[in-house]
């Protein structure tokens, strides 16, 4: 009897640990082949913030990526750089897509394609998400939607969008704020489980107001 107690309080102690771990590394989301989870938000240029106050950026995450697709990325990230990832990506089967809705904005530029994502994580840490989304595509903007001269992008082959989300009082996801970066040079960050941005471009586009539905 007292043997059996003593392993019941040794499960409890170790449950314990295990929540204690994921609040302070954040949990990673799992994949899931028939997520459909759709981002809006107003996109505002760091070189042109009055003429791009209106534009629309739209997101749909179809599925996430596997803990196995990570994991590889990684790897090849860690051992050939940026530009290996940016090949390897164009292989992973697509995980949704990213555009400037055309229809958002008043101005001229915009480019109402997709940009199909290959790469979709969540990570959430006590009341904070993190939506992390990268593609070897370029994701265009106002009247540079087309990428043409694309020279960031031939040094860094990489478009990265990053989203944060606060917990309101009642348990629900606040409006968030993210950014978008074209040319990007990233990193994984081991602590926190996730790629993140190991080099900044001069001119990132802000994200405003973003919903989830």
């Amino acid at each position: 009897m007292y043997a059996q107690e003593r392993k019941n309080q040794f499960g409890m102690i170790l449950a314990m640990i295990v929540v204690a771990l994921i609040a302070l590394t954040g949990v990673d989301a799992i994949a899931q082949d028939d997520v459909e989870v759709n981002y809006k938000a107003r996109a505002i240029s760091a070189l042109s913030i009055e003429r791009a106050a209106a534009d629309i950026f739209d997101v749909r995450v179809e599925r996430w990526s596997t803990d196995a697709e990570r994991d590889a990325l990684v790897k090849i990230l860690e051992t050939k750089g940026n530009h290996a990832l940016a090949t390897a990506l164009a292989d992973q089967t697509e995980t949704g897509f990213a555009r400037f809705d055309p229809r958002g904005g008043r101005g001229p530029g915009r480019d109402p394609r997709k940009s199909t994502l290959r790469y979709a994580r969540e990570v959430e840490r006590g009341d904070t998400k993190e939506v992390i989304l990268i593609t070897n595509l370029y994701i265009g903007f106002g009247s540079n939607a087309q990428g043409a001269d694309g020279s960031k992008l031939a040094e860094y082959p990489l478009s990265f969008v990053l989203l944060k989300f606060h917990k309101d009082e009642d348990g629900g996801w606040q409006k968030g704020v993210g950014r978008l970066f074209v040319g990007a040079k990233v990193r994984f960050d081991h602590l926190g489980n996730k790629f993140t941005i190991d080099e900044f471009p001069t001119d990132p586009v802000y994200l405003k107001g973003i919903t989830i539905k």
